[in-house]
């Protein structure tokens, strides 16, 4: 089975293609760019350099959050229109979880931390157990505090994006080349939702915000 999976979630832009578990072709950004401007032209030339074509691929997989409002926008409208014209079914899977994976088979409970700005972050406890990635906390949106907390009841390796902006050195972070998303790992986790059978079509495929953007907010007040 041949996978395109994509990874917008944060800062990170990347776009891989696996046959089953075997990566074989992947781009992995973390630049100023947007992704609006580079998604495409990514997916285009992991294609390519795999000398693949959009209708070779079986599944097409995304990160569906949390993270940014504008990404996920972006990454899940992309995969929907990839399912729509080639008739191919997807999979949404947790970034938090996709994110953990930089750790495979790692003993230690796993912390991700993405900024949710106002001095939030998305976080969770994970551990991989048997191989399987288990879990202890779910996907959540915590304050500081809240998550400092968290991390002294677990004593977990802290990794992800958010710790380029708020202050865990307290706790044991990860090097700073395992600490950010990746496409590979977004499709790795996909296959193991679709051998469950998590498989969907692009009309269900939605993005988990787990908060709401300003415009929604200012629009409430």
């Amino acid at each position: 089975m041949k996978i395109l999976a994509i990874e917008t979630s944060g800062k990170v832009a990347s776009t891989a293609l696996l046959e089953d578990y075997k990566v074989i072709s992947e781009i992995v950004l973390n630049t100023k760019l947007v992704h609006s401007v580079m998604l495409i032209d990514l997916i285009d030339q992991v294609l390519r350099n795999a000398s693949s074509k959009i209708e070779d691929v079986d599944l097409f997989a995304a990160s569906i959050g949390p993270g940014s409002f504008t990404g996920l926008r972006i990454g899940v409208s992309t995969i929907k229109g990839f399912c729509y014209a080639t008739s191919k079914p997807c999979i949404g899977v947790d970034t938090l979880m996709a994110l953990c994976y930089n750790f495979w088979a790692c003993s230690d409970f796993l912390m991700p931390i993405l900024d949710a700005k106002s001095q939030k972050v998305f976080t969770g406890i994970f551990r991989f157990e048997k191989g399987k990635l288990k879990t202890y906390h779910p996907t959540s949106i915590l304050d500081i505090e809240e998550a400092k907390e968290l991390a002294k009841k677990y004593d977990p390796v802290l990794l992800g994006e958010g710790l380029d902006i708020y202050d865990f050195s307290e706790f044991r972070i990860s090097p700073k080349f395992l600490q950010y998303q990746k496409a590979s790992n977004v499709g790795i986790l996909a296959l193991t939702l679709a051998q469950e059978g998590k498989i969907c079509s692009h009309f269900d495929l939605i993005p988990v915000y787990l908060k709401k953007s300003y415009a929604e907010r200012d629009h409430d007040t």
